[in-house]
């Protein structure tokens, strides 16, 4: 009997055929045809790219940190040439080394330079001159929260190991600082780009970046991937990516109306587990690990059964970017995690659910630190206390009917709780922060104090608390996202004449460029 072949080995055979193929095709002077590989996605968009229009300026594109950002700058370079804009791709040749090692007949990096009007500026090599103090003082503040992310860590963490993280630290503080400084003099020394587009804006050396940009009046807009939808971007104009303007964005989606409300609905129903039946809908990530109306394991429903007053606590993935610089009150999330744990564990009248949060399954090798891992540790042998792992099939929402509260770090579950009727209250700064939907004590004794307070007696959601919580949902998940980027992160699904959602694409690429106004600057 013949064995099966591993699906890796499947998997390598089918990409070496397709890049045969592919090669094959372009040698002979026909469209590869796929594009599995980052070389060929550049040769077809090369060869999509046809007579270019004059020339109406030139924009500045970072092409740093990674595979991802590189290739999608080269791409975005293809597509502003097409709309009449040249591009200087700002990178880094350490980098592209590290990242492009492939021969040069099969490498991405080698055919950048044929975009046609491409200039390529090595970050590496410009004279940075006498670094500004305040370019040392911002990366000096904001290097540990950057190595907390690429270590998938807490910034408190990294102060708390200093021994582990403090020449990264002080290597990363002392790189952006340079960047910061050698961007503004190169910004300095000509006339200024129509636009700058950023990464981030809050790792690695992209805050020294934007803070030069910002220094010399250069307008710039930061990217990020949005992962709760593949291949969906967001921006921000002259500020980090994920600080978002929320109430730019929701001023530009005008009232609330009827369809909205309908169009939230349909979506906290998905949330719930129900079949997906709606275009919108269509490309979300299902994070939950079951249906809402699942039937609770007999253990969660034996502990969540009788009249003790019981708080549903919803924490964040431990690495994830919007946690960044999100700290208030508690020093990062595993030290209020400990500091709830230890309040609950002295009132056992009373009960606290914590459920992990399910996209730690989701994101994978990312999540370094499982939250329920270590809230079992500190809740150890404290009966009035249920953790509960992020691969528990159990939809957080089915656990709502039980709960007096919600309490959360920064999840946009303190969105969704008062939603559907709960109240919550917030530990760190969330990006829904000064919306009225959470509350967001200003000091730890009046956290505990409102937590004490909500035990005898919590308050419902009011009427404007819930249209406030579904318009940042409805501004959130359908309206400030858009899909302008490559469902895998990588160039092989970035197409110039064939993207999933053409309409969503090129009206990211008009408001980056000015050609449409940014809704945001409502």
């Amino acid at each position: 009997m013949a064995k099966t072949k591993p699906p890796r080995i499947l998997k390598a055979a089918r990409l070496a055929r397709d890049i045969v193929v592919g090669e094959a095709r372009r040698a002979v002077g026909l469209d590869p045809g796929v594009q599995p590989t980052a070389r060929l996605a550049i040769e077809r968009w090369l060869r999509s790219l046809g007579p270019v229009p004059p020339e109406r300026g030139r924009v500045l594109i970072t092409a740093l940190r990674s595979r991802t950002w590189v290739e999608w700058a080269a791409y975005a370079a293809c597509v502003l040439r097409r709309r009449g804009w040249t591009s200087t791709l700002l990178y880094r040749s350490s980098q592209v080394a590290r990242l492009y090692a492939e021969p040069a007949y099969l490498n991405f990096w080698a055919r950048v330079r044929d975009i046609p009007g491409i200039e390529l500026v090595d970050l590496d090599a410009l004279p940075a001159g006498d670094i500004d103090p305040s370019y040392q003082a911002l990366a000096t503040d904001l290097a540990p929260a950057c190595i907390a992310y690429d270590a998938h860590v807490e910034e408190a963490d990294v102060a708390a190991d200093p021994a582990t993280y403090g020449p990264r630290v002080t290597a990363l503080a002392a790189e952006c600082a340079r960047a910061g400084a050698a961007l503004e003099k190169f910004l300095r020394g000509r006339a200024r780009f129509h636009r700058f587009l950023c990464y981030s804006g809050l790792i690695a050396e992209s805050p020294g970046l934007l803070a030069a940009a910002r220094k010399v009046g250069q307008e710039t807009f930061c990217l990020e991937g949005w992962s709760w939808r593949p291949g969906h971007m967001v921006y921000n104009r002259n500020a980090p990516a994920l600080e978002y303007n929320v109430h730019g964005w929701m001023a530009a989606g005008g009232g609330w109306t009827e369809e909205k409300e309908r169009e939230i609905d349909r979506y906290l129903r998905f949330l719930d587990g129900e079949t997906r039946n709606d275009a919108w809908l269509d490309n979300f990530y299902r994070i939950q690990r079951a249906e809402v109306s699942a039937k609770l394991p007999p253990r969660v429903r034996q502990f969540v059964e009788g009249d003790a007053p019981l708080f549903l606590c919803a924490p964040n993935v431990i690495g994830d970017s919007s946690m960044l610089r999100r700290e208030t009150i508690f020093a990062g999330m595993r030290p209020w995690l400990r500091e709830l744990i230890a309040w609950f564990r002295a009132r056992p009248h009373l009960k606290l659910v914590i459920r992990a949060h399910p996209a730690e399954v989701w994101v994978g090798a990312k999540c370094a630190l499982h939250v329920g891992e270590f809230a079992r540790g500190e809740a150890a042998g404290a009966p009035n206390i249920l953790v509960l792992d992020a691969t528990e099939p159990t939809n957080t929402f089915s656990l709502l009917p039980f709960a007096r509260a919600g309490l959360v770090w920064i999840s946009s579950a303190g969105v969704d709780f008062p939603v559907r009727g709960l109240p919550c209250m917030a530990a760190g700064k969330p990006k829904y922060t000064g919306l009225g939907i959470v509350e967001e004590p200003a000091s730890k004794d009046a956290y505990f104090r409102t937590l004490a307070a909500w035990a005898e007696s919590a308050p419902r959601p009011s009427p404007e608390q819930v249209r406030a919580g579904k318009r940042f949902l409805h501004m959130v998940f359908k309206g400030f996202s858009f899909e302008a980027g490559s469902r895998t992160y990588y160039a092989n699904q970035l197409f110039l004449d064939a993207m999933p959602s053409p309409a969503e694409h090129d009206r990211f690429f008009s408001i980056l460029l000015g050609d449409e106004p940014a809704p945001d600057a409502a």
